[in-house]
């Protein structure tokens, strides 16, 4: 049986992601069976599906702000809690890697979501995952 997605489920990226511009729709599908995984997937037909992790899973300091602009392109005010994910690349090795340098970053009130890239981040788009 398939589940028919509402549209509040559904995150809209307006600019698209970089990349894949022209798909901007997208359901995120969480489950204990993919914890602390997360599939971010398009809707539309050809649309990218990604594998993505809480970014402070992956380090405990991570810094999730935003500037003021950002915040208005998510329709969000600072005082609310933003759901920030990291893009997960699997490696041909069996390792993968994680983009913490430029992670989604969604607003689950307007469920609109941007990819935010600081241009001075400290962060790597290739920083290990490591296995447990």
């Amino acid at each position: 049986m398939t589940h028919a997605i509402a549209a509040d489920e559904v995150v809209t990226f307006a600019d698209g992601l970089p990349g894949f511009e022209s798909y901007r729709r997208f359901v995120l599908v969480a489950s204990p069976v993919l914890s602390p995984f997360t599939l971010v997937q398009g809707l539309d037909e050809g649309a990218p599906s990604f594998v993505a992790i809480d970014p402070q899973l992956v380090d405990r300091d991570y810094v999730t702000s935003l500037e003021t602009a950002d915040l208005a392109r998510l329709q969000a005010d600072a005082g609310r809690p933003l759901l920030w994910l990291a893009l997960i690349t699997p490696r041909g090795n069996g390792e993968a890697t994680v983009n913490l340098r430029a992670p989604l970053v969604i607003n689950p009130g307007t469920m609109r979501g941007i990819q935010f890239i600081p241009p001075d981040s400290p962060y790597r788009i290739d920083h290990p995952l490591a296995t447990a």
